[in-house]
Parts: structure tokens; sequence; C-alpha cells
């Protein structure tokens, strides 16, 4: 327990979101350790001897032998084992070394009985992730991957999926998929359906949308026409079936290779019902509260993949009703949320000593009179003007617009990000989920003071890259201090946002949506795309291989879109004198132009 407690103290230090996940130390599941003839401790699992049982350090010197002195990317360890292997690479390599370890029990033996303190400073342990999560935050083009054989004979499937996933992003990456993005009528979510949109098109993809967020005012006005609850329901309904017409209709007309929905769009189980017969993989995120929105229940089995920002207890719910649910948190879009110059009108409007920017939930509403001796700005919607906290809210409940959203994140001095809770009078002990707003202060720049989140830890190093609180005493505690300390809070926001780039973008869950999907459709996924043809091998074919149009067409191989405005495009950005060929084309798109 010393060498256990010694090791966990040191895991904080570098990895404080793998030393939650690890615990305290449990009884072993069916791992066992045994003497070698050396001495040296060797772990047996399943009559699996990880090591040599002869001579473990001897064994791992044989072989890692291969691996060369000049190897510069990192090092990718198969297998952990007692890590007798990781140990003589680290002589070899020259970055860091990442090791992925499917067992977490495997895990806490050998933090029973290794000091990590030569790894700490050069190994990133991943302990028990999806692969999928491993391959959509790590690169995978500089790997030099190292198998540990036994480790990988005992954990056959989970790296025969790590193998797969490598091969579906691969695939992912050269190869343009069709996906069909169904919006929230209104709410939360809607945001992050148009983020959704904007990181797969980002990613190659060709990506359409059902806007259904216009039809917003219709859907309202429905609730206007009678005072009857009956009749009011009845509208609802109808407006519900011509939702589904609509998705139905684009989705007939689209054909993606995916439908993805996002939490509160219009997709009733009929829909659904609906939307099978086209053999379509439909996948929904869920990014709300489970406990505030509970209409989940009612349709998360019709879904193909259910994905969530909730773990436990939401999880279990699912697994109750043979859903099987994938963890996957918010993130940011940094084309959006980024660093801003603001006019010196901006900081007049938005400079303040803490921000918020949110809705008035219950929590907020009570804790927020405790802050009124800072200068406390307040944008958001639900707040009543008549309470002591009225005069700080700027913007008569209006909606806060993206672009508005960053500039508050850029000229806050401290940005409060408070998590809703409809139960609790300032911090919720069990907050589970992660919102959208901690990485969007993240990616913004902006220094934020964060209440803590259990699944927060996993995501950002809480002593470097977020700062927590506990309670409101805490909070006001660490307002104070960093109102004093500006270069610290600087540097917090830079590792911060440094860390969101590095892990947490939309196109990294994106991607990681993605490889959940088509890592057990990859078959399936390939043999609708070869059956697809490839437009620039159909243009070229138009145009001939010999004509002038098809030399002029070449530079463009490697394009996605060949259609006449991409071209046009490319003429435009380009330099020099215009080619012939050039000048015709641009012709033809005026004509096109004048045409519509």
């Amino acid at each position: 327990m010393g060498l256990y407690n010694k090791n966990l103290e040191v895991l904080k230090k570098k990895d404080p979101g793998l030393a939650l996940r690890v615990g305290p130390l449990a009884d072993s599941l069916g791992t066992e350790i045994v003497s070698a003839k050396n001495g040296q401790a060797v772990p047996r699992v399943r009559s699996i001897n990880l090591h040599s049982v002869y001579d473990p350090t001897k064994e791992a010197i044989q072989t890692v032998a291969h691996f060369s002195q000049e190897v510069k990317g990192p090092v990718v360890v198969l297998g952990l084992g007692f890590a007798y292997h990781v140990l003589e690479l680290l002589k070899k390599a020259q970055g860091k070394i990442i090791v992925i370890e499917p067992s977490m029990d495997l895990f806490r033996t050998f933090l029973k009985s290794v000091d990590i303190t030569p790894f700490s400073d050069s190994c990133k342990f991943l302990i028990s992730e999806w692969p999928e999560k491993i391959l959509s935050r790590h690169h995978r083009h500089d790997w030099n991957i190292f198998i540990h054989r036994p480790s990988v004979q005992l954990n056959e499937s989970y790296f025969k999926r790590l193998e797969t996933g490598l091969s579906v992003k691969e695939y992912l990456m050269s190869h343009r998929l069709k996906v069909l993005v169904v919006n929230p009528i209104y709410g939360g979510s809607l945001p992050t359906a148009r983020y959704s949109k904007l990181a797969l098109k980002a990613m190659g993809h060709d990506v359409e949308s059902v806007d259904c967020d216009q039809f917003e005012d219709s859907f309202f006005a429905l609730k206007n026409v009678t005072k009857n609850k009956n009749n009011t329901e009845i509208l609802s309904n109808m407006f519900l079936n011509l939702m589904m017409e609509v998705i139905l209709a684009k989705a007939v007309e689209f054909q993606p290779d995916l439908i993805l929905a996002l939490a509160q769009a219009p997709l009733s189980k009929e829909a659904l019902g609906r939307l099978k017969p086209l053999n379509i993989p439909i996948a929904f995120w869920f990014v709300e509260d489970f406990k505030t929105l509970t209409y989940w229940k009612d349709v998360a089995s019709w879904y193909d993949y259910f994905f969530c920002i909730q773990r436990g207890e939401f999880q279990e719910k699912l697994r109750s009703l043979s859903v099987d649910s994938y963890y996957l948190p918010q993130a940011c879009a940094p084309s959006v949320q980024k660093p801003m110059d603001l006019t010196l009108d901006d900081r007049k409007v938005y400079k303040a000593d803490v921000s918020f920017m949110g809705a008035a939930y219950y929590n907020r509403i009570q804790s927020f009179p405790q802050l009124l001796n800072y200068d406390l700005k307040i944008w958001g919607t639900g707040w009543d003007k008549r309470t002591p906290v009225g005069p700080c809210v700027q913007n008569d409940n209006d909606r806060i617009s993206a672009e508005k959203a960053v500039k508050i994140f850029n000229a806050g001095k401290i940005n409060l990000n408070l998590h809703s809770s409809s139960f609790h009078e300032s911090v919720n002990p069990n907050g589970d989920f992660v919102n959208p707003r901690t990485f969007e202060i993240a990616s913004s720049g902006g220094f934020q003071l964060v209440d803590d989140r259990k699944e927060l830890h996993d995501l950002f190093d809480t002593e470097s890259e977020l700062v927590t609180f506990r309670d409101m005493e805490d909070l006001k505690k660490k307002i104070d201090y960093y109102l004093e300390n500006e270069d610290e809070r600087n540097a917090i926001a830079s590792r911060s946002r440094e860390r969101v780039l590095k892990e947490h973008t939309m196109e990294h869950r994106m991607m990681e949506m993605l490889l959940h999907i088509f890592m057990d459709r990859f078959d399936e996924l390939q043999m609708k795309l070869e059956k697809r043809s490839a437009p620039f091998d159909f243009i070229m074919d138009q145009a001939g291989e010999d004509s002038e149009l098809a030399d002029y067409l070449k530079d463009m191989s490697n394009d996605q879109d060949y259609s006449i405005q991409n071209i046009l495009s490319h003429i435009n950005e380009g330099e020099g004198k215009l080619s012939k060929n050039e000048m015709l084309l641009l012709m033809v798109g005026q004509v096109i132009k004048e045409e519509i």
C-alpha cells in the first residue's frame, strides 16, 4: 500500500484524470504476481506470463533491440505488463512514449508493484480507454508502434479493434462521407448542431442539415392559436408530423452515409421507424442533462448509436433499456471561439472583473447576489431585472450571439462558469457533465473559474489548465486571488487553450463519433463509397483525358469539390496572367451567375 499511494501521488501530478479513475487499490480481478528466476516480479493473467520468468530485463533488451536510436516521433507501446520493455525503450526513444493498456486491473497491480518515478516525465499512460477516443485525440502518422506480444495476446479483441480503428481513420481522412445533420427546432443544443456541421465540413465531408430551427416561430405560434390543451397538443403533433416528412424527404434526396440528430431534434419513434428502411445508420448525440430532459427514455432504443455527455448513472439506465451508449463530451469550435483584438467600444461594453454568460437557473439566481461587491456583469436570458442582480444584467434578457459570447470571454478578467442546476443552492456536489462553455472559454483564450465536476479531471489538468471551485466561499477567495495575479491568469488560460486545441475541438468529437460508428461497419462503408462514382474521375471522363480542360483540371485532383464555383475560386485566388482556359471559365461563371 505504501508504494501504491506513493505512485498515486506521482500520477496525480502528471495525470490527475487518470489518478482519479484509478482510485483506491482494489482486489485484483485476475492478476497474480510471480517471481522470475532473477527475483524480478512478473504479472501473470489467465496463465499467461507477461514477461520472461527467467530474466525480464534481458528479455526486454532483446525485444527492443530492433528499435532505432534515430526514432523521432512518439513511441506507442501496445501493452504495459510491468513495463520492463518500456524502461528499455526510454533509453532509445527521443520523444514521448505512449503506453496503451486496456486493463485497469493490471495497471493497479503495476502501481502496487513498480516505482513509476522513472516513467513519470516521459510516459503517457492510456489506460482502459476506448480505441476511438485514443485515435481521435492522438495523431497517427508519426507513431512508431512497439508491440508487447504477451499483452496483445491477452487482449486480442481490444488491440484488433485498435488496429481496425487505425485503418478506418486513414480511410475517413481520405474519403468523403455524406452526412445529414438534423437540427433541433430551438434550445441549447442548436449551437452544437451547427458546430458539428462546421466540423464535419472542415474534415472534408459533404454535409447537409435539416434546419428545423427555421420553423421555430411557426412552432411557437401554433401554441398560441388556442387555449384548449387538447387542441394545442393536436396541432403540435401535426407540426411534428410535418417535420418528420421534411426530414424524410431530405434524407431520401441526399442519400447520406450517416444521419446525425442532436438533442431535441424533432425525431419521434414514428419518424425513426420511417427512416429505418433507408438502411442508413442513425446516430443521436444527447448533449443535455438526462435528469432535466427525460424524453430520451422513449426514443433512445430506436437509434443505432446513442452518444451522451454523462456516464455512470445515465449509462446504467440506458443499459437497462438495452441501449449501448458511448460517452462523448462537449467541445469547442476554434474557428468561432478564438482570441480577439477587441475595439475600444467593445472593451467598454464587455470589460468586467467577473463576467458570466448564461441563463438564469435556480442555483445561479441563489448564488450571484453573493458576488455583488465585485465588478460583475451578466449576459443571458431569464434574469429578473427587479432582483439584486438585476443591475448586473447587460442585455435585457436578449439571446447572446456566438460572436458576442466570444467578445465576453475575451474581455472579462475572470469568466465565471457555474454549471446550471434546478435543485441546488450553488454548486452541484455530484455534477457530472461538462458544459460547452468550459471548452468555448478556453478556446477563446479566456480565463475561467469553473465549479468542480466529476468528468472535468479527465478532460483538463485542474492543477495547471483550469481552476475549479467547490462552493461560493472558495469561489470568492479565488476571485480575489486571480484578480491580483494577472500573469498567472494568462498562463493558465494559455495552457487551457492549448489543451482544447489538442484534444477537445468539434473535429476531435466528430472523428471519435465516426470511428465508433464505422469501425463496426467498415466493409459496408467501403462497398457503398466504391459504388459512388468519384467526381474527379467522372469529370475527367467527360472532358477527355487528352483535352486542354483535362490538363487544367489535373491541378485540382486532390480537391473534393469540382463545382464550377470551386473552379472559379481557384482562378480568383491564383496569381499571374490569366490563361485562355481560365478566361473562358470566368466567362462561363458570369453567364451562369446572370442566368441565376
